[in-house]
Order: structure tokens, then C-alpha cells, then sequence
């Protein structure tokens, strides 16, 4: 066993069904070769004792029901919410939220957002690259939970992001078991819950037979083709869902969803020597009579895998194999794999974060906010000039930005991205010039987005006036209403733009009509 602790994670199951399996199940720990073929061969279930190494924790708390709730609707944690709402700029609209969160790649703002479509905008992955912001990620997630120590910034990270995205719930009152080792089933539903919007969901009945009932059931089905155990010949029943996942496994379903091709063309040839602590044991199944004149017998996968993690020196099976040398040709692991332990919880989102910002099966993009419907006629027939139809209109709501950062997706300035929203005047010198000025409904909008009073949109009588509240405004100087400057200077210096806490980059151009 590699001299590695092992025990095996536990899991409570109704009476009856531990009856049928204590009757049917043959244990596993320290089986020969024979013993497995004879369980095999009869027809008996395998509890798969995945190693779990000496930091892997018991979870701590109450369990909390799972749930599934479009994002802006979300209210669990809600300290972490606010503070990461704070630090990314994410705003209240009429509608939900607006921000870096609750943007599509077609840059509308979209409330049921998933974890992928995010790690596909480069405005929240700057967030992260930028230590600032990423230590106000982690200050906001340590005051949330309890069980996350104060120099474990990235496992903060990581375990903010599943319970502000609601991957898995946390346990009660305020623990997020970022080291406690995770199940088949709950991965299989933190993937899906990953990179699906919420939505009506049909149960499978075939998969709720052959694993049980369970809550993660309507999730984990939507991955089951991706599993290295699936329900195909029973690979997946009642107890190996319920048991903890290898990372080997873990890791498969990852590469087998997100990155199928680079699987399926890979060169085990050229790439053997990579890995450290795995080698392809080739056809494990086979050698072994789990597969037997072609037949593949029941569970034939679960039983392969046991074996593997018993005599880890021959090697792991080769699609086990191939799935850790494409995610170590991707980054999402080094060459020391550790295949045959559980996979912990921060493990699993940080494994899960990285597989989604490398996924290219769509483009990344760069908006900070979203273009949005706000339910306002905002047009009229005669002038075609944009007007507020009600007093209470919410001033978020009227932000619409819509950044697209006038950055490419590798950070590079590109002046043809920058949209720019409709003025009075084309030029920054043209609204200097003006000495009487007067805001369109827009400019007022866009004034209040960016934190100003009605005192200083009042004030401003000319277009320096409205060039100086605009500098004040995005350096955070609230201080000075807007009114006659001195400042002749119409060019933004560099040290004036947004500042990181803000979620927004110091390299950035200003939006709209800057």
C-alpha cells in the first residue's frame, strides 16, 4: 500500500440496504488476486478502499441540505458574499446582481450564471493574478469559515468559491471541511453544478436504481458518462457511489469532459517519463480475468481499480493513466499525482477551477459588467433620447457599462474592444471645451454607478466639472462635489485608474464615454 495510512470514509445508508450488502459484499482490504477473482466471479459488490492520507480530516459541523438556486438569488454565506461583492465591484440591480460573476460571454448580464462561464472571464481571473484583490478574496472567506487557517490563503480561495457558487453546501455553522475527503456522488455533482445553469431537471431512473436514492442523484446522472466508474456494468452501484473518489478518478472525469480530444490523442510514448509516482499498468482487467474472452464482467471497473490501489508497482489501468498525463500536460497537476488517494475538498475546486479556465470549448472574454434589460422605456418615439420612467429606478441597474476591458484575453491593450457609451460630446476634449454643460440621462446614470450623490451630479455646470467628478469618483475620493477645477489636465495618469481591490486592473482603460 505504498506504506500510505489508509481508512476507509464511511457513510450511513438505510438498514435495509446494509443488510442486502453486508450479505453480498466480500471485504476487500488486503484481498489477493484470487480472492477478488472468486468475488468477482460470484457476482459481489466491492467497497474500493481508497487511501487517505494523514491530513485528511472528519467533517466538522451539521450537514446542510443541498440545494440549487440561480446565483444572484443566492443567500447562504452571506458575509462571504458581501465581501466578495465588495472587492469584485459586483453590484445590486433590479433584476439581481450585476459584476464579474453575473456576466455571459456575449456580455449581457446573466443572473443564473455557472462557475465555467466565470473562469472564461479574464476581468475575475486578473482578480485572482492580482494579490491584492486575492488577499481580499481570502480575508472575506477566513471570517466566513472556521476551519481555514489564516496562511492558507489559496484553500480559502477555493473554498470561498464553492460556497459563494454553492458547488456543495457547507456545513453548519461555519465550516467548509476544506480537508475532509469527498465521495463519488459529490463530486459527480459539483462538476455538473460547475458548468450547469439552474434548471428543471428530469430524474434518470435507471441511474436512481442501480446507485439508491440520494440528493445528488439529479446532478451526478448528468455526469455519469463521464465517470471512470459509471452505472455501465454496474461499475457505480450503491457502494462505491457512496464511497470516497480517488483523485486518478476524480482527475478522469475532468479530462474525459473537458478535454476528450487531447484524451484521445494522446502519446503515452512520449510522455511516460513525466509522472513521477504513476505508470501504465496496461489492460489490469484483462491480465486479471475482470475480463474474460472479451466479456466484460460486472463491476470488472471497481475490481481493476482495487487492484490497482493494492498493488500500486504494476501500475494503474491504462485510461486511469492516460487522463494523468493529460491533465499534467494541461497544469492542473504536477508530475507527483498522488493517484490513489481521496481527493479532499479544496483539492476537488482547486482541480476544478484550473480544468475550467483551461476548457476551450468556449472563448474567453473581458467584461466587468453586463449589458441588461432594466425594464425602463428608455427611448421615446419623438426624440429617441433616453429618459427615466420612474423616480425609484434603481441606480445599479442603470450602470450599463458594459466594459469590455479594451483588453484581448491575454491582457494586451486593443483599442478596436473599447465600446463606448453615448455622450453629448465625441472628445474628451470636446466635454473639456464645453463651458456650459449639461449631463444626458446616461452620463447621470453612469455618474451615479460609480458612487456619486445628487449633490455633485447637480453641481456639475461644465464639462471640466464633469471630467473632475468622474477622476474623484474612480479614485475612490468622494470628498469634493462636482464644481468648477483648475486642473487643466484632460488625460487620466496611470496612478488614477481603478485601484485592484475594486476587481478592476490598474492597467485598465476607464469605461464608456472615458
Amino acid at each position: 500500500m505504498s506504506g500510505k495510512f489508509m481508512r476507509v470514509k464511511r457513510f450511513i445508508i438505510p438498514t435495509l440496504t446494509a443488510v442486502i450488502i453486508a450479505s453480498q459484499l466480500m471485504g476487500c482490504a488486503a484481498m489477493t488476486q484470487s480472492e477478488l477473482l472468486q468475488a468477482i466471479n460470484n457476482g459481489d459488490q466491492i467497497e474500493i478502499e481508497v487511501i487517505e492520507p494523514g491530513f485528511v480530516e472528519d467533517e466538522q459541523g451539521q450537514e446542510t441540505a443541498l440545494s440549487w438556486t440561480e446565483l444572484a438569488s443566492l443567500t447562504t454565506n452571506a458575509d462571504l458574499r458581501s465581501g466578495w461583492d465588495d472587492t469584485l465591484g459586483i453590484i445590486r440591480t433590479d433584476e439581481g446582481k450585476n459584476g464579474v460573476f453575473y456576466v455571459n460571454e456575449a456580455g449581457d448580464n446573466e443572473n443564473n450564471n455557472t462557475l465555467k462561464v466565470v473562469m472564461h472571464n479574464r476581468a475575475f481571473v486578473q482578480s485572482l493574478e492580482s494579490e491584492d484583490s486575492l488577499t481580499a478574496l481570502a480575508d472575506a472567506s477566513l471570517k466566513n469559515y472556521a476551519d481555514i487557517e489564516d496562511n492558507e490563503t489559496m484553500k480559502a480561495v477555493y473554498m470561498g468559491i464553492n460556497g459563494y457558487f454553492n458547488l456543495l453546501p457547507d456545513n453548519e455553522p461555519n465550516y467548509a471541511n476544506p480537508d475532509s475527503s469527498l465521495m463519488r456522488n459529490e463530486f459527480m455533482a459539483m462538476v455538473y453544478r460547475a458548468d450547469t445553469p439552474v434548471q428543471e431537471i428530469t430524474a434518470d431512473e435507471n441511474f436512481a436504481t442501480a446507485v439508491g436514492k440520494s440528493d445528488y442523484n439529479i446532478y451526478a446522472q448528468g455526469v455519469n458518462d463521464n465517470a471512470y466508474l459509471s452505472t455501465e456494468n454496474k461499475n457505480l452501484d450503491n457502494l462505491t457511489y457512496n464511497g470516497a473518489i480517488s483523485r486518478a478518478e476524480a482527475i478522469y472525469l475532468i479530462v474525459n469532459r473537458y478535454f476528450s480530444e487531447d484524451f484521445n490523442s494522446v502519446d503515452l510514448n512520449s510522455s511516460k517519463s513525466s509522472l513521477t509516482d504513476a505508470k501504465d499498468g496496461g489492460d489490469i482487467a484483462t491480465k486479471q480475468k475482470f475480463i474474460e474472452n472479451d466479456k466484460m464482467k460486472d463491476r470488472w471497473r471497481a475490481y481493476e481499480l482495487q487492484y490497482a490501489i493494492q498493488n500500486p508497482d504494476d501500475g494503474l489501468p491504462t485510461d486511469l493513466y492516460k487522463a494523468l498525463v493529460v491533465a499534467n500536460q494541461k497544469g492542473l497537476i504536477s508530475a507527483t499525482t498522488r493517484w490513489d488517494e481521496a481527493i479532499t475538498r479544496s483539492e476537488a475546486v482547486e482541480l476544478l477551477v484550473t480544468a475550467l479556465q483551461q476548457d476551450a470549448t468556449m472563448e474567453t472574454f473581458n467584461y466587468k459588467l453586463g449589458n441588461y434589460d432594466s425594464g425602463m422605456d428608455t427611448t421615446t418615439e419623438s426624440t429617441g433620447t433616453v429618459e427615466e420612467s420612474t423616480d425609484n429606478t434603481s441606480t445599479e441597474s442603470k450602470a450599463e457599462i458594459n466594459e469590455n476591458d479594451s483588453k484581448t484575453s491575454e491582457g494586451e491593450a486593443n483599442e478596436d474592444n473599447v465600446e463606448q457609451t453615448t455622450s453629448n460630446s465625441d472628445s474628451l476634449d470636446d466635454i473639456a471645451s464645453a463651458k456650459s454643460y449639461t449631463l444626458s440621462e446616461q452620463e447621470k446614470a453612469d455618474l451615479r454607478a460609480l458612487g456619486a450623490t445628487e449633490e455633485q451630479i447637480n453641481n456639475v455646470k461644465s464639462g471640466q466639472d464633469f471630467i473632475d467628478l468622474v477622476y474623484k469618483l474612480v479614485n475612490g475620493d468622494s470628498s469634493s462635489a462636482g464644481g468648477s477645477s483648475t486642473n487643466d489636465s484632460n488625460t487620466v495618469p496611470e496612478s488614477d485608474m481603478l485601484p485592484p481591490a475594486q476587481g478592476i486592473p490598474e492597467e485598465d482603460t476607464l469605461p464608456g464615454w472615458m
